[in-house]
């Protein structure tokens, strides 16, 4: 679509100072510098000055013709008294001026519009109204429905797919570890990469990367998930909370990574050195080397002129799109995806009620992670931290008790699998007291033999122990609680008697009696 080329409108006709823009309203992380050129967090509704940039965060500005709503991971300054957008996202309304990627832009009084800027594109999509972009000595009349792509200079049409900006932010989100395999690392700024772990939060500007044959999976607010494959980094740029779902930022910096964005989740934008995707519910993959594939659902190419790839198609950067292409990295995802999708199921063998020292093992589908609580019935007890060893390949563990004092415990195992958990107790006694044999008797009257005694045990419970009695060719065993007698036939040549009291523990005490 031809552009409509005009005589550019001077400075003083179509930019007004956007020094009188104003911080209307300020949510999650963002920070302004002040007039020395400091960057401070921003607090109450400040005039811009210098400069603005958000993390997971939004800021609002307000003047007197209109306002300018700045995206989260987005930066722009103040250059000769305008707003100069250098990166992110931004929607303006009403006639705000600002400057861009060397142009100047002038919103009419109804114009609605947004710009994105990454280092892959820049572009301008109108809503409603028009805009005029002035670059050098030649001025385009942008209408609504038309898009502007500021490197290189062409005018295409546009529909708004992404309002980000209608959705109301309700706070940061979360990006968790939710599966891994292999050699994983978190990288934070300006510190050295540290082994990851299933459960850690990536926050603004952390990486995930992978080593060889390595995998990883990172799950995000409110549902959705992507699959780092081997030898790959990803940044996290900003996950925002939202009233219509989440706004997701990511950048990938090597490698490839399997997304699956289920409707009604929110935003998902990618970003990788070639190509820039935005996304509302697909699932899809993306090359470093600017490859995209789709395989459920659309992905749109901001840095593309906006071009949509639908189900069954693929685009490298640069080149048309293609019918879609399967090869063992799709097939080993889409396996992966298949198997996550099963219900988590658990088989036990143990823990025994009352024993010297708990014995659990566990069988769960591969990728599980389990993890043990032993929590010390009474007021103010500690929890104990148990190791469940294991091969979460696999998925068979043991647990290895610690050194846990004598007592009632409740035993809380916690299984958590691609980001979802289930929770099962048991109540347990650890005993390692041997029982005790008091005022023990053995007397013969003819044909009768007769042992008594008491039985006791400092296990909670007062639950039966069994006795086994031995004198010459006499071997019997009852089980006996307390006071006790019991009543045998007399062995044919009587001997010395040997006592061995157990409890359900496996404690045992011996007495011998000439």
């Amino acid at each position: 679509m031809g552009a409509a080329l005009l005589p550019q409108a001077s400075e003083a006709q179509s930019i007004v100072s956007s020094g009188t823009l104003k911080v209307q309203q300020a949510d999650g992380l963002s920070e302004m510098q002040d007039g020395g050129g400091i960057w401070q967090p921003v607090q109450g509704t400040p005039q811009l000055l210098q400069g603005l940039r958000t993390g997971t965060g939004r800021v609002t500005l307000g003047g007197p013709a209109g306002r300018v709503v700045v995206g989260s991971a987005s930066r722009l300054r103040v250059y000769s008294g305008e707003t100069d957008f250098q990166e992110g996202r931004f929607y303006l309304e009403g006639a705000v001026p600002a400057y861009t990627s060397g142009s100047h832009l002038q919103l009419s009084a109804t114009g609605r519009a947004r710009v994105d800027i990454s280092p892959l594109s820049a572009r301008l999509g109108v809503m409603s109204g028009t805009v005029r972009v002035a670059s050098g000595a030649k001025t385009v009349l942008v209408a609504a429905g038309q898009q502007f792509d500021f490197k290189k200079a062409q005018v295409s049409p546009f529909s708004e797919t992404d309002p980000w900006y209608a959705a109301q932010f309700t706070g940061a989100g979360d990006a968790t570890v939710q599966a891994l395999r292999g050699q994983v690392e978190v990288l934070s700024p300006n510190t050295g990469p540290q082994p990851a772990q299933i459960g850690d939060s990536l926050g603004e500007n952390q990486s995930l990367r992978t080593r060889a044959g390595a995998w990883a999976e990172l799950g995000f607010t409110g549902g959705g998930y992507l699959r780092l494959t081997e030898e790959s980094e990803l940044r996290v740029m900003a996950v925002e909370k939202t009233s219509q779902g989440r706004e997701v930022t990511l950048q990938l910096l090597r490698g490839h990574v399997w997304n699956v964005v289920q409707k009604g989740q929110g935003g998902y934008r990618l970003n990788t050195p070639v190509v820039s995707t935005a996304v509302r519910g697909t699932r899809f993959r993306v090359d470093a080397t600017g490859l995209v594939k789709v395989i459920e659902g659309q992905v749109e190419l901001p840095s593309d002129d906006g071009a949509n790839i639908s189900s069954g198609e693929q685009k490298q950067q640069g080149q048309p799109k293609a019918a879609l292409q399967l090869d063992d990295l799709d097939r080993f995802n889409s396996a992966l995806d298949a198997q996550r999708a099963l219900p988590q199921h658990l088989r036990f063998k143990g823990p025994l009620r009352q024993s010297q020292t708990p014995v659990l093992s566990v069988e769960a589908r591969p990728d599980t992670v389990i993890s043990v609580q032993a929590v010390p019935q009474g007021t103010g007890a500690v929890r104990v931290q148990m190791a469940a060893t294991g091969d979460p390949a696999t998925g068979k563990f043991e647990l290895q008790s610690a050194q846990l004092p004598d007592g009632p415990y409740t035993l809380e195992l916690t299984a958590l699998r691609f980001g979802q958990q289930q929770h099962w107790s048991w109540p347990i006694v650890i005993d390692r007291t041997p029982p005790q044999l008091g005022g023990v008797k053995v007397t013969f009257r003819g044909r009768v033999m007769q042992v008594s005694g008491e039985a006791s045990d400092s296990a909670p419970g007062n639950r039966p122990m069994q006795l086994l009695i031995s004198n010459g060719e006499l071997r019997a065993a009852r089980q006996v609680r307390g006071q006790f007698r019991v009543i045998l036939p007399a062995p044919p040549h009587p001997a010395a008697s040997d006592l061995t009291l157990a409890d359900s523990a496996g404690n045992v005490t011996h007495v011998h009696l000439p």
